[in-house]
């Protein structure tokens, strides 16, 4: 089922992708990715491999940021390796963590 629509405004999407690429185009595309919207990159456990978390950003979907990555100059795959959907309360997105008991 897809996540869009006024129901997505209430449900965060994380993805957790790995990028399998041309290694001498690491840098680049670490660029290239993190500038895309609701892309984080983490250092990637070898050379030609980077960990990205996508997620749901405003009108952007972390589906549509996903097929970006994979049509990036350098990207051999870019593979979805974990998949989570949660519903947002209204009270943790806006209060600071320090704020939220344990």
């Amino acid at each position: 089922m897809s996540a869009t629509g006024p129901a997505a405004a209430t449900l965060a999407n994380t993805c957790g992708v790995l990028v399998h690429a041309m290694p001498e185009r690491d840098p680049d595309l670490a660029r290239a990715i993190g500038a895309l919207p609701g892309a984080e990159v983490h250092a990637g456990p070898a050379p030609g491999r980077l960990l990205v978390v996508v997620e749901d950003v405003g009108e952007s979907r972390a589906f549509d940021t996903i097929a970006a990555i994979n049509r990036l100059p350098g990207v051999i795959a870019a593979s979805l390796v974990y998949h989570h959907f949660e519903p947002l309360d209204v009270d943790d997105r806006e209060a600071p963590v320090a704020d939220i008991a344990p």
